[in-house]
């Protein structure tokens, strides 16, 4: 699905500021050893955890406020949130940013729920907003993990993190390809009724699998990225296994992420990246998981406001 006319203007994020060490928090569940493994496998020695009560609300409105910095309120037609977490279940996040930022009643406002592929769903509704409205759209993402994990579960204690991040699209040059691929089947292998629950095993599996042959695939029907050397910018689930996505898909030395530094943040993941590294060029954006779900979008990205707050 090609779009063209649409550019990114700003990507900024917003992440707590406790620190939370992850071999600490997983030795009195798994013991020492087992803790210094499972940190090893996933890369993540420590993961950003936002304070009891705290609403993805809270993280997404000082990196909105950033993005749409110098922009006037009648510039901007619509605002898209995408996340599991918000603390309503109504009225919709999108709704609430809309009358924080002081945007014009005319935005359309709406939610996305799509979990770990959720930006690039998001990026490619954003983007058709631009294009119908002819106006600068607003993405936000994010999630309140902790609040939604199982102390007790060690599969995703040490895993997933909190942050959120705002996207602003804007009329422009820019050219798009965007894939999906779903198979609901898969909808038990990662799940939040009560708590999230994740069978590592058959994550690793699909990723390995479905999402690999996704991918080679997209690269190969893509006209956008053709005789370029794009960067590879997933969504950080752990980073052993977008190692081995990256390395299977011929991406080993063109991969960026910023997991090392916040672990799984869930669906901003791939934005939090572009606004910690201000990535240009050829770039493949890539999210993957719970559905089983995964999105692609291949852009060449120009020069774009960045930065990441704490909160």
């Amino acid at each position: 699905m090609r779009i063209e006319g649409v550019d990114i203007a700003a990507v900024f994020g917003c992440v707590p500021a406790h620190v939370e060490d992850n071999k600490a928090a997983l030795t009195p569940l798994v013991g020492e050893e087992r803790a210094a493994a499972i940190v090893q496998a996933t890369g993540f020695a420590t993961r950003r955890m936002a304070p009891a009560g705290t609403d993805v609300f809270d993280l997404a409105l000082p990196a909105a406020r950033l993005a749409l910095d110098g922009i006037q309120p009648e510039e901007v037609g619509g605002v898209i949130a995408v996340s599991f977490s918000s603390r309503d279940r109504f009225p919709a996040l999108a709704a609430r940013m809309q009358s924080a930022l002081g945007l014009p009643n005319s935005c359309a406002a709406y939610d996305l729920s799509m979990a770990c592929s959720g930006w690039i769903y998001g990026l490619f509704a954003a983007a058709q907003l631009v294009l119908a409205s002819g106006r600068k759209v607003l993405l936000v993402d994010g999630d309140v993990q902790s609040a939604w994990i199982d102390r007790t579960d060690a599969n995703t204690l040490a895993v997933m993190g909190d942050g959120a991040t705002a996207t602003l699209l804007t009329p422009g040059s820019g050219a798009w390809e965007f894939g999906f691929y779903t198979d609901g089947t898969g909808a038990d292998t990662l799940r939040c009724r009560d708590s999230i629950s994740m069978d590592g095993f058959g994550v690793f599996r699909f990723v390995a699998g479905p999402v690999r042959r996704f991918l080679g695939d997209f690269m190969r029907r893509s006209n956008v990225l053709a005789g370029q050397e794009p960067v590879f910018v997933p969504h950080q689930a752990n980073m052993y296994m977008v190692r081995q996505l990256a390395d299977a898909i011929g991406f080993a030395d063109r991969v960026a992420g910023c997991g090392g530094l916040y672990a799984n943040t869930g669906s901003c993941s791939a934005a939090l990246t572009l606004a910690t590294e201000g990535i240009q060029g050829p770039a493949l954006l890539a999210g993957f998981g719970a559905g089983l779900s995964a999105g692609a979008a291949a852009t060449t990205l120009g020069a774009y406001r960045k930065g990441v707050v704490e909160a």
